[in-house]
């Protein structure tokens, strides 16, 4: 009957208790907050690193992406154009020559679009072009995340008619930073098959130094 009475006048009086049978409760100011991290907490944007590594040799192209020039290929003449362009000069005929490898990077496109545009490019002054169908390739280096390869021919036209059987092929490399480094590789039909390794030597110290 006392118990009854003292529940009457809390109640009369306004007071109100919340009792969950624990006797451990506790008003909201004194309740204990979540420790700091266990809310999610996003993680810093990656930000890519393009220092000089340990397969960086040759000739610096930009992003951190170097390649090693074949024996006997040297620098293009002609300056102005983007990248680094190689060629091959004939051992018989001064100024002219039998190859060329140009390594070009773009943010514009992605691997398999920037390999369809640099095959148009090159072969749209060619007579009789046939362009392969392209591949999905998966080199080695887990830094590349896709890449596409094209191979072309097609007869090149000099300003004096002569007229010159060419085989290339281009491939482009795409990072995780959508920065894509393509390979646009020719050389004349006759020595194709005997120096196309160095073509292929080319690219794979590209592949390494990403």
């Amino acid at each position: 009957m006392a118990g009854a009475i003292v529940a009457v006048l809390l109640v009369a009086t306004g007071v109100v208790l919340l009792v969950n049978g624990s006797g451990k409760d506790k008003p909201v100011s004194q309740q204990t907050p979540d420790p700091v991290g266990t809310l999610y907490t996003p993680s810093p944007t990656p930000t890519p690193n393009d220092s000089k590594g340990p397969n960086d040799a040759g000739v610096e192209v930009g992003w951190g992406i170097w390649f090693t020039p074949s024996k006997g290929w040297l620098p293009d003449w002609d300056k102005s154009k983007s990248g680094k362009n190689y060629i091959l000069q004939q051992f018989s005929a001064r100024g002219l020559i039998d190859g060329y490898y140009w390594v070009r990077q773009t943010e514009l496109y992605n691997a398999k679009t920037f390999a369809e545009h640099l095959v148009d490019v090159e072969s749209n002054g060619m007579l009789g072009v046939k362009i392969g169908s392209g591949v999905a390739c998966k080199p080695a280096n887990p830094n590349i995340t896709a890449c596409y390869a094209l191979s072309y021919t097609g007869v090149w036209v000099g300003k004096n008619g002569a007229k010159v059987a060419m085989k290339g092929f281009v491939t482009a490399y795409q990072d995780k930073f959508n920065r894509v480094t393509a390979t646009d590789a020719a050389l004349e039909t006759r020595v194709y098959q005997r120096r196309v390794n160095e073509l292929i030597y080319m690219n794979n110290s590209v592949v390494k130094s990403f």
